[in-house]
């Protein structure tokens, strides 16, 4: 009974101490809209944005950020999510650079993790094309307005 409890204690304790996986931008008081400029500035021609905007997908591109067709002979390909977090400002802003490899037998491309230098890199853009926003800070959000 003991010996449950103390690795219940150990379980809870090592999950609420991992860190979320890609890298955070924290408190970042811009509108969403502001938000979304950034991003799509950094990523580019974007392949997906959610409904309510706050959750962004990139093309395919390589290590080094550069777009690329998808072949039959393409090996690895690498896309980035940018989420915006939050109900209100500040929000935070999750970079992840997700790595895919194709599977010899399959001939599919299965996700085999998270890239976080390039996640780091990714999010050192946006924060940049954040601070050098023109918008007024103090603009209403869109979805939230009172």
């Amino acid at each position: 009974m003991l010996k449950n409890i103390l690795i219940s204690i150990f379980a809870a304790l090592f999950v609420l101490g991992c860190q979320s996986p890609g890298f955070i931008i924290e408190e970042s008081n811009y509108s969403v809209r502001q938000h979304r400029i950034a991003i799509t500035a950094a990523l580019g021609q974007v392949r997906s944005v959610s409904e309510n905007g706050r959750v962004i997908l990139s093309y395919y591109h390589d290590r080094n950020f550069k777009g690329f067709e998808v072949t039959a002979k393409t090996k690895e390909r690498l896309y980035t999510k940018v989420a915006v977090l939050g109900t209100r400002r500040p929000y935070k802003v999750s970079i992840e650079v997700h790595v895919e490899q194709r599977d010899p037998e399959s001939k599919k491309f299965i996700e085999i993790g998270l890239d976080e230098g390039l996640g780091r890199k990714r999010a050192f853009a946006i924060r940049e094309l954040l601070s050098q926003s023109r918008d007024d800070t103090s603009s209403f959000d869109e979805e939230n307005p009172f």
